[in-house]
């Protein structure tokens, strides 16, 4: 509760006075961490819970610690971590931990690698990642692989008017940054 509300320190502080924390306790905390963007954090107390506590992590704490990492912009750790699942903890991706990591890389401007993420999915969990990726490319104006990312959506959720809207935001952002080019030089 006092993490919704941004006071992390009572958080903890709370989270430090339980005795025997479950997984759920851990949880709780790494993603309060997530949620506020404090990347390392999560990451130490992530690493205390399954080294020091020796608890076994499961699929919701993998989507909180792959969150802060990626919202931080720690490539080399969300790649670490999201391989870890499977190696070391034999966790099966979800569409959670996918989407995290497609939402990274197209923060980070490697939309090949993303598309290329995505392409090894499994077909019912590819939705979610083509709006990731579609998002992505209006931010760093690719319209050729928004397009693609468009269509793909499309062809898996042919309702959904979500797809029209992002694209139509790709093509707006490119057309502003055309004029704004046009207008320094």
């Amino acid at each position: 509760m006092y993490s919704k509300y941004g006071s992390i320190k009572k958080a903890r502080g709370i989270f430090d006075r339980v005795k025997d924390k479950d997984l759920t306790i851990w949880t709780s905390m790494i993603n309060s961490y997530a949620i506020h963007g404090m990347a390392d954090e999560a990451i130490n107390l992530f690493e205390k819970m399954t080294t020091s506590e020796g608890l076994k992590p499961d699929t919701i704490v993998y989507t909180s610690l792959l969150l802060a990492c990626g919202h931080s912009g720690l490539i080399e750790d969300v790649l670490k971590y999201f391989k870890s699942m499977q190696t070391n903890f034999g966790i099966s991706s979800t569409i959670e931990h996918y989407t995290c990591l497609v939402d990274l890389l197209g923060r980070v401007g490697q939309l090949e690698l993303a598309l290329v993420t995505i392409q090894a999915m499994s077909l019912e969990l590819q939705a979610r990642a083509w709006g990731s990726l579609l998002s992505a490319c209006r931010i760093h104006g690719n319209v050729e692989l928004g397009e693609l990312a468009a269509a793909k959506l499309l062809e898996l959720s042919p309702g959904s008017s979500g797809s029209y809207v992002l694209m139509a935001n790709l093509y707006t952002s490119v057309k502003s940054l055309t004029r704004q080019i046009k207008c320094d030089t």
